[in-house]
């Protein structure tokens, strides 16, 4: 284990930035590392089967809209709180923010135990990963990257990532993003 919380206190560590970025390629390398994750997408793309949708990129951004229209902008960090606190482990990583709304959230939740970590690059570097992995609920176009970007943007995902507790750039080769990531917890947990 790469990092462990002091004490009784869960400590929390959440992945914000844009679409393919980094923040599930952060998550997946560290849950190796035995440190449980809840994917705040996971929850949406939930609320999209049982609403009796197909997820896809169009279906996944209207339920997501449709919850923080009909909750609040934090609504999918308030449906992600309960996970988080049932995890067996005094660390738990939080994939996906994207809002200041839901940062607030974790943090009247969690207080100091919990960091923000914003995982930055470049558009076309994340428009090309997207073409790389083919996630069933990625924008297949230039035009409907653009318009999740846009859709994104409304929910105070820049001011997420400009007010993030750390910030890594993610432009280099996976295994440099990995040794930033391990150094940030390693640094997190002096």
């Amino acid at each position: 284990m790469i990092f462990r919380g002091s004490g009784n206190n869960l400590k929390v560590i959440g992945f914000v930035g844009r679409q393919a970025s980094g923040k599930t390629t952060a998550a997946k390398f560290l849950r190796d590392d035995e440190i449980p994750v809840v994917r705040m997408g996971d929850t949406v793309r939930k609320e999209t089967k049982e609403r009796g949708l197909e997820p896809t990129v169009d279906n996944i951004g209207q339920v997501a809209n449709e919850l923080r229209r009909e909750n609040g902008l934090d609504a999918i960090a308030e449906l992600s709180i309960p996970h988080i606190k049932k995890q067996d482990s005094d660390l738990v990583l939080v994939d996906g923010i994207r809002g200041k709304k839901e940062v607030d959230a974790f943090r009247r939740e969690f207080g100091d135990d919990f960091l923000s970590v914003a995982i930055i690059s470049s558009q076309e570097t994340r428009f090309n990963r997207i073409k790389q992995r083919k996630r069933e609920d990625d924008a297949a176009s230039w035009d409907q990257f653009v318009k999740k970007e846009e859709r994104e943007d409304s929910w105070g995902l820049d001011e997420a990532i400009s007010e993030a507790d750390y910030k890594i750039e993610n432009e280099n080769s996976i295994e440099t993003f990995q040794e930033e990531i391990k150094s940030l917890l390693e640094g997190i947990n002096r």
